[in-house]
């Protein structure tokens, strides 16, 4: 008998008024996103403003970033402060500040990778984007007092030092995509796509609005490859406990063999019963790859040598509840660990993990994701480079410039 399992979508790592209205033929904003490498996990960030670094957090409910005071508070009463306390911690109570008459809101964000929080100042931050024509940078926009919060430094600790705070992603009202888009679909439609890079020196990228998202066919140089337009689609789901995104997942397929899930979590994690039967399924179909002792948090790893030079490694196809699947090939399944051995990069994430299974960051990289928040449907192309593109390789160059 099937079940359905909710499958969370996570980055662990990677904010209106207007300035400077949008050319009347682009409808598409983009930022680079950059890769971090951390303690025991690999981190991303959006670039905005032209160099602050927020890594990007599918689950936070709004953006953050290291301030000792705040420059333009925000007042209690407003809109935006009573959807920033409504999400407020259990372990971190706070209470809004007065000076003298007026009543300045306080919220808590927190940390994504230490789970940590901390009482901060809620403000608001101008924030500068750029226009796209899907191939590089044309003009700015800027988006004037962004709700932002104003948080200590001591929060940014086990982030990168390149980042000076955290960029929400989620389904928050408060969080980037609700602060780029427009709600009417005029200025900039209500998606965004993230394409994230394989490689650390590579600058990926992160489009609001419908694009076209051009890459550089590397198959045949005088072509550009449209990342739209090799999507496939499933619906998103809500979660009344998370803000971030989830599909249905049904099962998973490797090299065509069928292995069910039966319930409901920085590599994809699977809860422990889980991920026992998938490692048995995968030994039996990568049997011809001799294998050796694994390499922390890796539990299965193999020999690849020049030979058979990772053919032998399966696919993984996860089959979706509307009957599409999203095929994860083997360069995003290993990682190369040591000479010749490479281990597969998914995790045990115990017997108590929150959600049965989390796709991470590595399975999504090189790949091209929209999050369509009018229609609640995730777009996925699968890996770009059976195309001849790469997510890694976006002409961040403005327009007439150098």
């Amino acid at each position: 008998m099937k079940r359905n399992t909710l499958l969370l979508l996570s980055i662990l790592t990677l904010t209106l008024s207007t300035e400077v209205f949008a050319p009347p033929s682009y409808h598409t904003l983009v930022a680079p996103i950059l890769q971090h490498y951390g303690t025991n996990t690999t981190l991303y960030s959006i670039t905005l403003n032209g160099g602050e670094h927020y890594i990007i957090d599918l689950d936070a409910p709004f953006s953050w970033y290291r301030c000792r005071s705040p420059r333009h508070p925000v007042a209690c009463n407003s809109g935006a402060c009573a959807v920033a306390r409504s999400y407020i911690p259990p372990s971190c109570p706070v209470n809004n500040t007065f000076t003298g008459r007026r009543c300045h809101c306080n919220d808590a964000p927190v940390n994504p990778i230490t789970k940590s929080c901390a009482p901060s100042q809620s403000t608001y931050k101008d924030l500068v984007i750029y226009w796209t024509n899907g191939r590089f940078l044309t003009t700015g926009m800027h988006f004037n007092r962004s709700y932002v919060s104003c948080a200590p430094p001591s929060l940014l600790q086990s982030l990168p030092e390149e980042a000076i705070g955290v960029g929400a992603l989620s389904r928050s009202s408060l969080s980037l995509p609700s602060v780029f888009t427009d709600p009417l679909g005029q200025l900039v439609a209500r998606k965004f796509a993230l394409c994230l890079p394989s490689w650390m020196e590579a600058r990926g990228a992160i489009f609001f609005g419908d694009g076209p998202y051009y890459r550089p066919n590397h198959l045949d140089p005088s072509t550009d490859v449209d990342a739209a337009k090799v999507l496939t689609y499933t619906p998103l789901q809500g979660d009344s406990r998370s803000l971030g995104y989830f599909i249905n997942v049904t099962g998973i397929s490797i090299n065509g063999n069928h292995m069910k899930l039966s319930t409901n979590v920085p590599y994809t994690t699977l809860k422990s019963n889980l991920f026992k039967t998938f490692i048995r399924a995968f030994k039996k179909a990568a049997k011809g790859v001799f294998q050796v002792t694994s390499v922390d948090p890796f539990r299965l790893c193999f020999i690849i040598s020049s030979t058979n030079n990772g053919k032998l490694i399966p696919q993984i196809d996860l089959m979706l509840g509307n009957g599409e699947k999203w095929t994860i090939y083997p360069s995003n399944l290993i990682m190369q660990v040591d000479d010749n051995v490479v281990c597969l990069t998914f995790v045990d994430g115990g017997e108590t993990a929150e959600h049965a299974v989390v796709i991470g960051a590595y399975q999504m990289a090189s790949n091209l994701l929209q999050f369509d928040l009018d229609q609640s449907r995730l777009g996925f192309s699968s890996s770009l480079y059976p195309h001849g593109a790469t997510c890694g390789d976006f002409n961040f160059t403005v327009a007439g410039t150098v």
